[in-house]
């Protein structure tokens, strides 16, 4: 077993609120066939008993590649990703949430095929896990290789994955990529742009090596965000397009990540109230522009026709969106 001080890969695990869960999602990454990594486990000041159920864990199943931090201040998913990605050693990088599971050759597979590509960042598939036990398998974007800015394009078009978890990243490609602070929902997709952007070839894979838990009932799912808030997220998606924006292409791409920002907000909003859902439907609304809708039509003409059915008809759009919500993610 290699030493923990120089580790291939740094694994790294946000936790909060997933005592029932984390341990599960520690021994999957403990059962790896590639045994040279570190685990990072990255307490994020939980209020339930991750905290003892980890370290009660851990003393019965001493592992010296496991490194636990244990924050007594909350700093969100996304400080305490930054946090781990300042700590780790490893010469790449994965990620993993604290109520899923690793297959037991995710990073044998991954680093296979990183070697195989001569590639600085793989993306596999996923199975989505529902806590009724019911799992399907999701393909991560079309198979092969590209460039990383075909990579980031195809991001921005939501045609590939940005999700950090389903991803091996050479530390190489996100040396000044770190997650946003301001915002609290598709953090996610503003780093993965950014590691996108800063690989010279990215590799997506067939295999599902993941597998992601799927509960209607969390905070994922139920959060309202601010629309000021996703006014923050294309802001920081634009800036990490950086020189994709100069070009017909990336301009088109972004204005497809415009139009799906607020329609995601708008459909957060329409279980609320009907004061307070109105107000954040009629600012998606106004956000939302003919521009935007006309590229979508272009490009994905599912979001180009649900815009239009959110500006005439937001309880169309409802149900649009509740169909495709069970379509991708079974609920």
């Amino acid at each position: 077993m290699t030493s923990p001080q120089s580790p291939r890969t740094s694994v790294i695990m946000p936790v909060y609120n997933t005592e029932k869960r984390v341990v599960s999602a520690i021994t999957s990454v403990l059962a790896q066939t590639d045994p040279d990594f570190e685990l990072l486990v990255m307490i994020d000041a939980s209020p339930d008993q991750s905290s003892e159920t980890i370290h009660r864990f851990l003393s019965e199943n001493p592992d010296s590649r496991v490194r636990v931090f244990d924050n007594r201040t909350n700093l969100g998913v996304s400080g305490v990703r930054n946090q781990a990605l300042d700590e780790a050693k490893g010469r790449w990088v994965t990620f993993i949430d604290s109520d899923d599971r690793y297959r037991p050759n995710f990073l044998s597979t991954m680093h296979a095929f990183a070697q195989t590509h001569d590639a600085d960042l793989v993306v596999c598939g996923h199975t989505l896990v529902s806590t009724d036990g019911s799992h399907r398998d999701r393909s991560a974007g079309s198979t092969g290789v590209r460039t990383g800015k075909q990579a980031g394009l195809e991001l921005l078009e939501d045609n590939l994955t940005p999700y950090v978890w389903d991803k091996l990243i050479s530390v190489d490609a996100i040396t000044d990529v770190r997650f946003p602070m301001d915002i609290h929902r598709a953090e996610d997709a503003v780093f993965c742009l950014g590691a996108y952007t800063g690989s010279e070839r990215t590799a997506v894979i067939e295999p599902s090596l993941y597998e992601y838990t799927v509960d209607a009932n969390s905070a994922t799912w139920g959060k309202v965000v601010p629309v000021e808030e996703s006014d923050r997220l294309l802001e920081h998606l634009s800036q990490q397009a950086g020189h994709l924006l100069n070009e017909p292409q990336g301009l088109s791409a972004f204005k497809i990540s415009c139009i799906l920002t607020y329609l995601n907000n708008a459909q957060q909003a329409i279980g609320l109230d009907k004061a307070e859902g109105g107000e954040i439907i009629s600012q998606c609304q106004r956000r939302i522009s003919w521009n935007q809708i006309a590229a979508a039509l272009r490009i994905k003409p599912v979001f180009g026709f649900a815009g239009i059915l959110l500006k005439a008809s937001p309880a169309a759009y409802r149900r649009l969106y509740g169909t495709y919500v069970r379509r991708m993610y079974g609920i």
